[in-house]
C-alpha cells in the first residue's frame, strides 16, 4: 500500500464516518385535514364544526403542531383549537376554519420543530366559504423573533383556491396566522418539510477532515 498513503485511507475512512454521521433528515407532512383527526385524542371522525386535535400533525421529536382562534386586535384566545368542514370553501374539500365571530378573529398555527432541527413551510391553500368574497390576508411570521418572513397581502379566494408558496424557514419554528375573518375564510393542504440541521461542531469537524485529506494529498505529491 505504501507508506504515505496508509494515513489518506485512515483521513478518508474518518471522514466517510463523520458524512455518514452528519444528519440529513428530510420529513415531509402534509396537513390536508382527512380523516379520523378530531377530538382531543385525534381519532376521532370528524362533523362539521367539530374541533381538530391538537395532535393533529406532530410527528414524534421533529414537529409538534398546535392551532387556535384569537381576537384579531388584542391576541386573546377564543378557541383553543380551529374547527372541521367538510366542503363550500371555494373548491376545497376538508378544511380547518377559526370559529365563531367572522369579523374580528383570526385564526393561527404554530410549527415547532424539535431541537436539531429546522421547520419549511412550502404551501397552502385558503378558500371563501359560500364565495362569500369577505376578504382575509395571511403572513408567515418567525416563533422565537416574531419577525415576518412572508407575508400574503389581502386576497379573496372565491369560486376557486388561492394557493401560496411561502418556501420560508426557521429553526425556531414558524407561526402562520390568517384572518381577520377566519370563519368565512378556510385553509387546506398546508406543506411542510423538517429538515435536520447539522451542530456547529458537526461542520467544523468535516471542515477539518477535508483539510487533513488535501494537506496529506499536497505532501504526498511533493515527496
Amino acid at each position: 500500500m505504501g507508506f504515505h498513503r496508509i494515513p489518506t485511507v485512515f483521513a478518508m475512512l474518518g471522514l466517510s464516518a463523520l458524512l455518514a454521521s452528519a444528519p440529513a433528515v428530510a420529513t415531509d407532512v402534509l396537513l390536508d385535514f382527512s380523516g379520523n383527526i378530531c377530538g382531543d385524542a385525534t381519532n376521532a371522525a370528524c362533523t362539521n364544526g367539530a374541533g381538530i386535535g391538537q395532535g393533529y400533525g406532530d410527528v414524534a421529536g421533529l414537529l409538534d403542531v398546535s392551532h387556535r382562534s384569537f381576537v384579531t386586535a388584542t391576541g386573546t384566545t377564543v378557541n383553543s383549537s380551529l374547527f372541521y368542514w367538510s366542503t363550500s370553501y371555494s373548491d376545497l374539500m376538508d378544511v380547518a376554519w377559526g370559529g365563531s365571530n367572522p369579523d374580528s378573529h383570526s385564526a393561527e398555527f404554530v410549527f415547532t420543530p424539535g431541537a436539531g432541527y429546522a421547520v419549511t413551510l412550502n404551501s397552502m391553500d385558503f378558500g371563501d366559504y359560500l364565495n362569500r368574497n369577505d376578504g382575509s390576508s395571511a403572513v408567515v411570521l418567525d416563533l422565537l423573533t416574531g419577525q415576518t418572513l412572508w407575508s400574503a397581502g389581502a386576497f379573496d379566494a372565491g369560486v376557486t383556491r388561492l394557493s401560496f408558496m411561502p418556501g420560508v424557514s426557521s429553526a425556531n419554528g414558524l407561526v402562520l396566522r390568517f384572518g381577520p375573518d377566519s370563519y368565512n375564510t378556510g385553509i387546506d393542504n398546508i406543506s411542510l418539510t423538517v429538515t435536520a440541521v447539522p451542530e456547529p461542531g458537526t461542520w467544523a469537524m468535516l471542515a477539518a477532515g477535508l483539510g487533513v485529506v488535501g494537506a496529506l494529498r499536497r505532501r504526498r505529491e511533493t515527496v
